[in-house]
């Protein structure tokens, strides 16, 4: 075993550079004898032509030879040289199949060894990545040999005069080289596919090592027999135990000086970061004139968590790192050192964001709304739960230092679970009171106080009731190490989703702030870039996507590890989900699928720019016609909406000729049954090239008139003189009738009535009607305003004036004033006169 071990580690470290380069050998050893020399270069056509052979005299009279001279039969060609290959080509195909062998041959030993597989894993995902390279530098030698023997042109046929000697030589070589590399390639194609194999097999051990070791069976720690190997074996521990202490007693005498300005030189740093940090937080927890509300604090706790944990941190770090310059963190003392020190890591980090998150002192800053004593109570016992944790995994490498029984570690892991399960019992049992007052972080309502169920909230102990009974029952029936992966996992786990919640409150504190709508980022852009609160919305949701995308990218290979897989498989799920996996013919990239994504929204914010660009620059009024400017400003639009998706769809991965192919399959049932959409956005296009209508134009349609005020590719918003908005689907504005007042331009006519009674001179009304209509301004002088008289009865004489104005939509304003002229002039000239009222009847 030990001896394969080292045979594999000699060929797993020799050096890739050229592994895989040409490995044309396996391919070309079925080639045998004929590529064992090198071949010779090419010899000009003057030295390899070999001139027809004489004819040799008949027998026949010399008559009928020179009628019927034979023909002069053409050289055979000449054998070409074999392809040789160099020992650097050979030497590294060797070495793959032996490489791959081996492993396989060790995948069978190592089944029993985790640190191995790991090990062997790492050699072949070498073979993996070498096959690769190689595969891709044989590649573009293959395509071109391919293009120089098609520069030679096809093999002629039989039918044809035989290929020149030189040609066929040279084609026959290329031919050869072509099929080397081809075989190279295949063989590299087989060494990948191999080495995958490979990888698959050690993960689906490494599973069930791991499982068989976590469902391990052991005597139950309840038994006596236990117990009493337990007790019997202490006095060769508790030996074992004064010797290593002695031992490094020894050595810490010796260095008893420097050991004691070691922790001199600990206790001055810790006291030089803990106060001033201490003192820091005092000053920022002083409860403010206001009640922060929940974003505060969460941005408050950002900072706070790490302050709490470097003092001990650093601490411990520089204790660690002076015992091991003094030499005294020899083995066996190495193992405990580290688990210690991890351990202290764990303890400050956990400490730091439970107190951050409770704040038994400081309720105006607490994120959880629990009371004063509910905080206090359960941050006690979570600081516990991690203490235990810390604590058994230290006794674990002491327990290896020792060398003690099996007996022993089983006690060990059994009464460390006891510890788990009741810490946990009275996390469940102490009532989770809820905060009362203006200190509440939830939306500022203030509650009530009451009395409290032990059992609620229900949702968060019922699994915790059901994960404790399990950690209990698993011990007492022998399955310790379930029990412990458990419990561990209830600190681990619990860590990992405290950090990743209060970061997510910190994103969310970034991106929404408070209700009133302040928040960081926003006010950043608003203050940066001038946007409006539309687009800072869209931005802020797009950031707090992706910051909660890459948090949770962050927090879930750090939960796989704590539950037992291996950094190797997650990094492989991960790049298979993010750089693409295979399904069926079509390669899947998640990657570039939210690549293209966010290719697609920054695109479609930048065509929002520039819309804005044109719309306060370019095609403000009155430089550009208000419907020029619309059409322009709605082309723009759709045009960079279709640009975006073109590309982001291009750039995710996905064959636009695939969805052509589908678009044109559904073009069939748009046809049927969404032809009136499909309709109305044809007629919206009509429209926007075409522009019959226009924004801000008079149009009548039906029974409704108004003005135009938008044109999208489905419907017209009409706004009627009533403020009403009439939506009309384009279809009936391209099929139906449409009067458009301001078509071409605001020239339009108005029609004024004006019935009389019966005048004596009906040409001096109508001069009264022209010269009022002359004198308005918005009555434009070419074609002139006409008046004429229509119908006359013996009680009422009905003129008429007719006007044409350089603004019709101002119509109404213009009739009316015209009106109220016309009446003064009448009065003036005693033709029109208010008959006073008759007189009242006693």
């Amino acid at each position: 075993m030990r001896h394969t071990n080292e045979t594999s580690a000699r060929i797993w470290s020799a050096p890739y550079a050229w592994l895989l380069t040409l490995t044309l050998a396996l391919s070309l050893s079925l080639a045998a004898p004929a590529l064992s020399q090198q071949p010779a270069p090419a010899a000009t056509p003057s030295a390899t032509t070999t001139a027809p052979p004489a004819a040799t005299p008949p027998a026949t009279p010399p008559a009928a030879a020179v009628a019927t001279p034979p023909a002069a039969t053409p050289a055979p060609a000449p054998t070409p040289a074999p392809v040789v290959l160099s020992p650097d080509i050979l030497d590294p195909v060797t070495r793959l199949s032996k490489s791959v062998e081996t492993a396989e041959k060790s995948i069978q030993q190592l089944k029993e060894l985790e640190g191995e597989l790991s090990r062997v894993r790492t050699d072949v995902e070498r073979i993996i990545y070498d096959s690769t390279a190689t595969a891709e530098q044989l590649r573009p030698q293959l395509e071109e040999v391919k293009r120089q023997i098609e520069k030679l042109g096809p093999t002629p046929s039989k039918d044809l005069p035989a290929e020149n000697a030189t040609i066929l030589a040279e084609r026959t070589r290329l031919n050869q080289q072509a099929a080397a590399l081809d075989g190279a390639i295949k063989t590299t194609e087989l060494a990948w596919v191999r080495a995958k194999q490979l990888i698959d097999r050690i993960t689906v051990i490494r599973y069930q090592l791991f499982t068989r070791n976590l469902l391990e069976k052991r005597d139950s720690p309840v038994l006596p027999a236990v117990w009493r190997d337990v007790t019997g074996r202490w006095d060769s521990i508790k030996g074992r135990m004064q010797y290593y202490g002695g031992d490094w007693m020894t050595w810490a005498r010796r260095q008893s000086g420097m050991l004691s300005l070691l922790l001199l030189g600990v206790v001055a740093l810790f006291s030089l970061i803990s106060i001033p940090a201490h003192r820091l937080m005092q000053r920022s927890l002083v409860r403010p004139a206001h009640s922060p509300n929940f974003f505060e604090r969460v941005m408050k706790g950002v900072w706070m968590a790490p302050l709490l944990a470097i003092a001990p941190i650093a601490a411990a770090t520089a204790l660690y790192t002076g015992l091991d310059a003094l030499d005294l963190l020899f083995v066996p003392w190495s193992a405990p050192a580290n688990a210690a020190l991890q351990g202290v890591f764990v303890f400050a980090v956990a400490s730091g964001l439970l107190t951050v998150a409770l704040q038994p002192k400081h309720p105006a800053w607490r994120l959880f709304p629990v009371s004063d004593r509910t905080a206090a109570r359960v941050l006690w016992i979570l600081r516990a739960f991690v203490a235990v944790y810390v604590l058994d995994t230290i006794l674990l490498e002491f327990g290896r230092l020792l060398y003690v029984n099996l007996s022993v570690t089983v006690v060990q892991s059994f009464l460390t679970s006891l510890l788990f399960v009741g810490l946990l019992v009275a996390l469940l049992l102490t009532p989770f009171e809820p905060q009362v007052g203006p200190d509440r972080p939830v939306n500022g309502h203030v509650y009530v106080a009451g009395p409290v169920s032990r059992y609620t909230p229900v949702w968060i102990k019922a699994p915790l009731w059901l994960i404790a009974l399990t950690i209990l029952v698993s011990s007492l029936l022998g399955y310790i190490a379930l029990g412990r992966f458990i419990s561990h996992q209830l600190v681990l786990s619990g860590m990992v989703l405290a950090a990743t919640g209060v970061a997510y409150l910190a994103i969310r504190a970034a991106t929404r702030g408070r209700h009133d709508g302040s928040d960081i980022l926003g006010n950043a852009l608003a203050t940066k870039l001038g946007l409006d609160v539309p687009r800072r919305r869209q931005l802020t949701r797009l950031a707090e996507f992706t910051g909660t995308l890459l948090l949770l990218l962050t927090a879930l290979p750090l939960l796989l590890l704590q539950w037992g897989f291996s950094s190797a498989d997650i990094r492989d799920w991960f790049k298979a989900a993010i750089f693409g996996f295979e399904i069926g013919q079509f390669r899947i990239s998640l990657a570039r699928i939210l690549l293209g994504l966010l290719l697609f929204m920054a695109l479609i914010f930048t065509t929002r720019l520039i819309q804005k660009w044109l719309r306060d620059s370019v095609l403000a009024a009155p430089r550009v016609d208000p419907g020029i400017a619309n059409s322009v400003d709605t082309a723009v639009g759709y045009g960079g909406i279709g640009l975006a998706a073109l590309i982001s769809v291009s750039y995710a991965g996905f064959d636009i000729t695939s969805l052509a192919i589908v678009a044109g399959a559904l073009s069939v049932g748009i046809g049927f049954g969404l032809q009136s959409i499909v309709n109305n956005f044809v007629s919206g296009l009509i429209l926007l090239v075409e522009r019959p209508i226009k924004v801000g134009d008079w149009i009548v349609v039906g029974g409704d008139q108004g003005n135009v005020r938008r044109i999208s590719v489905r419907s017209t918003e009409i706004e009627t003189f009533d403020r009403a908005s009439l939506i009309v689907p384009n279809s009936e504005l391209i099929s139906g009738r449409v009067l458009n007042w301001t078509h071409r331009n605001h020239l339009g006519r108005i029609i004024i009535k004006l019935p009389l009674p019966p005048v004596e001179s009906a040409e001096q009304v109508l001069k009264i009607l022209v010269d009022a209509a002359l004198a308005h301004p918005d009555v434009v002088k070419t074609p002139p305003p006409a008046a004429g008289l229509d119908a006359f009865t013996t009680s009422q004489y009905d003129f008429s004036l007719r006007a044409t104005l350089d603004d019709v939509t101002q119509g109404g304003k213009v009739q009316s004033d015209l009106r109220l002229d016309i009446l003064k002039r009448l009065r003036d000239a005693g033709i029109f006169v208010v008959p006073p009222p008759p007189p009242a009847v006693l």
